[in-house]
């Protein structure tokens, strides 16, 4: 029966490091909603891999950059031919550090795109956490100085309340005070939240960050 988890439960650098540590010969295959990836291990050894339009170490650079996304370890290998001849130890160091640069750069070019929207369509703040609590890209400013924390805190919260009256996790929440409106948003690793004047347009405003993160 096949293996099934997401890289969330199990990072692909873990994966790729039990899968030869343990000598298997195997197909792992990963999706991230419309994105598809292989990796196929023979004897303790990564043999091949692909990505989307990528193949070879490449394709493993490319899937070390994924933060999300769920995984099938299948026993039966097809055969293929070899693409990839780095050792594997080798490959994980170099593509980790080039996962590293790719984040932060796109860190970076989030954050000055939320920097870029304060004080259009009522935007008054707005920031970027991780599910850890690390904090990915800030637009928040001096008048707002809510912790991380506070945020995963109240979303938390809501989930809660969610699941006792059986609604499921929500993807998207709208928190309400008199002056003004804070809109979380649900990411693939964590959450935007984005402090509105009382009366923004949450649609107008959802559908400006969401097409920053297309």
């Amino acid at each position: 029966m096949p293996l099934t988890g997401t890289l969330r439960d199990l990072s692909l650098p873990n994966l790729v490091q039990v899968q030869c540590s343990e000598q298997n010969h195997a197909q792992v295959h990963f999706t991230r909603g419309a994105h598809q990836g292989t990796l196929v291990f023979a004897a303790g050894e990564l043999t091949y891999a692909s990505a989307d339009d990528q193949a070879g170490e490449s394709a493993v650079y490319e899937l070390l950059t994924w933060e999300d996304g769920d995984f099938r370890v299948d026993d039966e290998v097809r055969a293929v031919e070899r693409n990839v001849t780095m050792p594997w130890s080798a490959l994980l160091i170099e593509g980790l550090r080039r996962a590293d640069e790719v984040r932060a750069e796109r860190d970076s070019t989030l954050e000055a795109n939320l920097r870029s929207l304060k004080g259009t369509q009522g935007v008054r703040a707005a920031v970027v956490v991780r599910s850890d609590g690390a904090v990915r890209a800030d637009a928040r400013g001096e008048t707002v100085m809510e912790e991380p924390a506070a945020i995963l805190k109240a979303v938390a919260n809501v989930e809660r309340i969610s699941a006792l009256l059986g609604l499921g996790a929500p993807r998207q929440i709208t928190l309400l005070n008199p002056t003004e409106k804070i809109w979380l948003q649900k990411l693939d690793d964590g959450y935007l939240a984005c402090w509105l004047d009382g009366r923004a347009s949450v649609d107008a405003v959802k559908a400006t960050f969401q097409s920053i993160f297309k």
